[in-house]
């Protein structure tokens, strides 16, 4: 990778703008981005927004119900939504998100929701109690920051979905699933490990084969929903680059569930040490493929690069030395 900057913006919600009690910043920064035609679409906290090539706004997509956006994923003229903050999975027309930003004008259009955690079967099978959220017409965008919501009982943290043909697909974050959204509005676990836990991202690569970022073990996943099987593909984390970041802690780096229980105090770029107390190096997560490369992003924000065949590592683009700044969404354009 050339690792040249062509753009950059920071990315934060503003309308409404957001109060965050949480000290890791649950609101801060940019999540999913995904690419049409000349449009970049990334994800803040509550909103879509559309830019240009040169990264400038030209126009906004919001709902009351996208509360702690984490990745979006666009499947030819469908765009999905992972809603985290309320457990909820969204299907909106591509166009719509085009078409508002082209006016610059509130939208319109409603996006088509999974609610999981409104399911007995899926509670059932994931053994968490049921938790409606009764108002779903008013704006649900800010009641959601709260310290305590990734930890409430129930709380799947649903951060990424992909369909896979005809049928949607939903990765819970906390129960280590896999999760498949019917049209119909049926849903059922179809994979669960404890390898998902903590897991970043969901990316069919054929059919019945997806790829999750395991953001705890340090491991690209390859997930066979037929099988059942969850398989290693690649050990992030003896990667030169997390060797080097291991180095800077004076330990070496097997995994982001060791790493995150020592002393970071002198991992490049830390500063204040009361501040960066919930910041966590080699958190791994942002993922994109293509047909020769496989580009994950980590922390301190880089990207690393992988041969698409022999899955080889290829080296690395640094953004930032700074443990507190990270990188969430890849996409790739020609």
């Amino acid at each position: 990778p050339s690792g040249r900057l062509l753009a950059k913006r920071q990315v934060a919600p503003t309308d409404p703008p957001v109060v965050d009690p949480n000290p890791r910043g649950n609101s801060r920064g940019g999540r999913g981005v995904v690419i049409a035609g000349d449009a970049i679409v990334v994800a803040n906290y509550h909103t879509l927004e559309v830019c240009n090539r040169e990264l400038q706004v030209t126009g906004t997509f919001s709902l009351g119900n996208f509360a702690g956006i984490h990745e979006i994923m666009r499947r030819g003229e469908r765009l999905f939504v992972a809603s985290t903050a309320i457990n909820a999975a969204a299907e909106v027309p591509l166009t719509a998100v085009l078409d508002t930003a082209a006016v610059k004008t509130k939208p319109t259009a409603h996006a088509r929701f999974w609610w999981p955690t409104e399911d007995p079967t899926v509670c059932e099978q994931l053994g968490v109690p049921c938790t409606n959220y009764p108002d779903k017409q008013a704006d649900n965008r800010l009641r959601h920051l709260n310290l305590h919501n990734r930890g409430r009982v129930g709380h799947l943290h649903l951060n990424a979905v992909d369909a896979d043909g005809g049928r949607l697909y939903a990765l819970l974050n906390k129960p280590g699933a896999i999760l498949r959204l019917d049209q119909s509005g049926s849903m059922e676990v179809v994979l669960r490990h404890r390898l998902l836990e903590g897991s970043h991202n969901l990316e069919f690569i054929a059919p019945g084969r997806a790829w999750v970022v395991g953001t705890r073990s340090g491991l690209l996943l390859e997930c066979d929903i037929v099988a059942g099987e969850v398989r290693p593909l690649i050990n992030l984390a003896t990667t030169p680059f997390a060797r080097e970041v291991g180095r800077a802690t004076a330990k070496p780096v097997w995994s982001w569930s060791w790493l995150r229980n020592r002393d970071r105090s002198s991992v490049p770029g830390k500063g204040d040490k009361a501040a960066d107390a919930t910041a966590r190096p080699l958190f791994w997560r942002g993922l994109a493929v293509d047909d020769n490369w496989i580009f994950i992003g980590t922390s301190p924000a880089a990207i690393l690069g992988f041969d698409r065949r022999t899955f080889a590592y290829r080296g690395v683009v640094r953004f930032s030395g700074h443990v507190r700044e990270i990188v969430h969404g890849i996409a790739l354009t020609s």
